[in-house]
């Protein structure tokens, strides 16, 4: 799978599901793993406030779409396999909690496989 056809399904997914996502005050564990994997490699702070900002912004899919790959350095990836490591970090147990996020897992898997490779 391609970061390209990720970022296709994320874009034919409802805008609906990711405001509920921002609707939670408390999401799931999962959900906030998964979102936290995301502001890990995009360099932001895994905060609450920022994870808002995240789901709020208009330009996420462009973000995730022109985001550089070899802008992954070892530390960045070393942060981010604490969260791909869990078991409970795989797209069928995120898809039955959310469809958007399960799209944000799979680009998060794609995007560590390459940066992984790149940095071998």
């Amino acid at each position: 799978m391609t970061i390209n056809t990720i970022i296709d399904e994320f874009k034919s997914i409802d805008k609906l599901k990711i405001t509920e996502i921002k609707a939670h005050a408390n999401p799931p564990r999962i959900i906030a793993y998964v979102l936290e994997s995301v502001l890990i490699l995009l360099r932001k702070e895994p905060t609450i406030t920022q994870t808002r900002r995240l789901l709020a912004d208009p330009h996420l899919i462009e973000i995730l779409q022109n985001f550089d790959v070899q802008s992954v350095d070892s530390t960045t990836l070393k942060k981010l396999k604490i969260f791909t490591s869990m078991e409970s970090f795989n797209y069928e147990s995120v898809l039955t909690v959310s469809q958007p996020i399960a799209c944000l897992l799979k680009w998060v898997k794609e995007v560590e496989k390459m940066a992984d490779h790149q940095l071998k």
